[in-house]
């Protein structure tokens, strides 16, 4: 397998043509034929199915997709990274973070430094906790926003942030007029969740469970708490939410409304281990956490506690201080 392979197989996924595919990359239509049988032959599987000039994925090309462009887009990135090293003073700053808080916190923490950042270009992109945690790994990123918990040898958390979660009602739901709304209401509504089981919604599903809801209709679960907004103005439930997204991208037709049982939503900024942060990155990791720090009842804790703060809970923790250099411990607002 070689990175050719892979181009001529993300470009035929992006075109949907061999031939469109060839004009892209500027080769011969056999070559990128043969490239991507090639790419079946040593994984074993057909990755197309063909019909003449057209064709289409099979269910191991929809699978390999998302990977394969990750891995194509990082090579390029590597490659102009190296191409302009002789030539720009400073390196670009690379961000991973979550759509929800490349929207609610990356994108303020950025307003605020960017006059301080002594880089040529800032490069901000948007995927799932796994893959900003993988691309802080493998070096396609300095700097990762996503939320907690993990457990990464190779990972430095430099701290969690703790904020309750909204409830997302139509702005013509009856839940709307009220301004806190009780858990136990949403117990005869059809509440759209969060899908990854090992984050938020573990701190939802506990909320739920403990506000002794027996009537909880069976729900929309999506990866995107953007979608979630979309589902709810269709009128198809309620949500229970992060409140970045809330911040970044609210949507005209919902409410937002505290729960009078407080579930958590953790989040922190990461960074490799054991490589030292560029002078922006440390800029932008502190613009990051004052611009967490000022959320609305957000608590900063430690990241050594963040096996304990992020366990599922009806209720916020108490804070720990973190102590900075040079400065007493102090408790987080």
């Amino acid at each position: 397998m070689d990175i050719r392979q892979l181009e001529a197989f993300v470009a035929v996924m992006t075109i949907g043509s061999i031939t469109g595919a060839a004009k892209l990359l500027e080769r011969s239509q056999p070559a990128i034929t043969r490239q991507i049988q090639e790419l079946e032959a040593h994984l074993g599987g057909a990755l197309l199915h063909r019909n003449g000039p057209k064709v289409s994925p099979t269910q191991l090309g929809y699978v390999l997709y998302e990977e394969a462009e990750r891995i194509v887009n990082g090579v390029r990135r590597i490659q102009q990274h190296a191409q302009r090293a002789s030539e720009v003073a400073a390196p670009p700053l690379l961000i991973s973070a979550t759509p929800a808080l490349s929207l609610g916190v990356v994108t303020p923490a950025l307003a605020q430094c960017h006059a301080a950042l002594a880089v040529s270009k800032i490069e901000l992109l948007s995927m799932r906790p796994e893959n900003v945690v993988s691309d802080v790994l493998h070096g396609m990123a300095d700097i990762g926003v996503c939320s907690l918990p993990l457990d990464h040898q190779q990972i430095t958390v430099h701290w969690v942030a703790e904020v309750p979660c909204k409830a997302v009602v139509r702005a013509d739901h009856a839940l709307a007029a009220l301004d806190v709304i009780p858990l136990q209401a949403l117990a005869q509504e059809r509440v759209i969740g969060m899908h990854n089981p090992h984050r938020l919604k573990q701190h939802i599903d506990a909320a739920l469970r403990g506000a002794d809801a027996p009537g909880l209709q069976a729900g929309i679960e999506t990866n995107s708490s953007i979608n979630a907004q979309a589902l709810v103005r269709a009128g198809l439930g309620v949500a229970i939410l992060d409140p970045m997204t809330l911040l970044g991208a609210p949507v005209q037709g919902l409410v937002y409304r505290d729960l009078d049982v407080q579930i958590p939503f953790h989040f922190g900024a990461i960074s490799a281990q054991g490589k030292s942060p560029s002078a922006s990155a440390l800029i932008l990791l502190e613009a990051l956490r004052l611009t967490a720090a000022s959320l609305d009842q957000c608590r900063l804790h430690d990241a050594q506690a963040m096996a304990d703060v992020c366990a599922p809970s009806l209720s916020l923790p108490q804070a720990s201080p973190i102590s900075r250099p040079g400065r007493k411990a102090t408790p987080t607002p």
